[in-house]
């Protein structure tokens, strides 16, 4: 059965040195089979244009992401093939022909995030890809029991790496998995004979978003212990009752739970 594995979405625009677009290119049958390929397997509802300055003019390049400090970090696209970067009509940037027997591409998410996707057009593809990343200074990477991969600095989260996904053609889950070597992240995707091509998987980077998922779980949690102390001591203490020392705590809580979850990151 053919198989492969995808990254990428339709063509349309040309990227060439640095991270510039510089011209309007017809799309030839690689880049829109690629395209078409990513978007199937992505659904691109949360695909915005990728930036100025995120996605490499060529697959050699490396990918600029952002921490939840602010600072920056790097991702190198795993090709073993210098290529192109050609933009697709949902802003997707991919690179044909990128991989022996695939390809590889960068989207930008609405939330924040960025996704870079493999493409495996046949079982010959490799089944290792090796995503250097460029750390912030002192950072390190951090595996977790749910697959996913932590950036940390001085015991602080500045981001992940979601827990990997790979699906073939069929919408069927792909063995995968993530192993750090050093500041390398290595994505495994385990084909079998049943496995209809193309497969698309993906490691996704989440900075910002990150932290403003772990501000409101901490935000909730510290409500309802200030609205828990408010109600004591406002029906104790001060005697103003139950309600008015509640939400006068739930506020307080709120607000430092929100501040510290931001900034421990969790």
């Amino acid at each position: 059965m053919a198989m492969a594995v995808v990254a990428s979405a339709a063509a349309g625009t040309l990227l060439t040195s640095g991270q510039a677009m510089a011209a309007t290119a017809a799309p030839d049958s690689d880049s829109t089979r690629a395209g078409a390929v990513v978007a199937s397997a992505t659904r691109t509802d949360d695909v915005t244009p990728v930036s100025a300055g995120v996605a490499p003019g060529t697959s050699a390049g490396t990918v600029s992401m952002q921490a939840a400090d602010g600072s920056g970090l790097g991702m190198a696209l795993p090709a073993d093939q210098d290529r192109a970067g050609v933009r697709t009509g949902d802003g997707t940037v991919v690179y044909p022909g990128a991989i022996e027997g695939g390809s590889v591409a960068v989207q930008q998410l609405g939330d924040g995030g960025t996704r870079a996707l493999v493409t495996l057009d046949s079982a010959a593809a490799a089944a290792d890809f090796r995503f250097r990343i460029d750390l912030p200074e002192g950072a390190r990477l951090e595996q977790r029991a749910d697959g996913s991969v932590e950036v940390v600095r001085a015991e602080q989260s500045l981001g992940r790496f979601e827990a990997p996904w790979a699906k073939d053609a069929n919408g069927k889950p792909v063995t995968t998995g993530y192993r750090i070597e050093g500041s390398t992240l290595v994505q495994h995707v385990e084909v079998g004979a049943d496995t209809a091509f193309p497969v698309v998987a993906d490691p996704t980077w989440k900075g910002v978003w990150n932290r403003l998922q772990a501000a409101s779980k901490k935000s909730s949690e510290q409500a309802v212990l200030g609205a828990v102390g408010g109600c004591v001591v406002g029906s104790i203490g001060a005697g103003a009752g139950c309600g008015p020392g509640a939400a006068t705590g739930a506020v307080g809580g709120a607000v430092k739970g929100g501040i510290e979850g931001f900034l421990k990151g969790k």
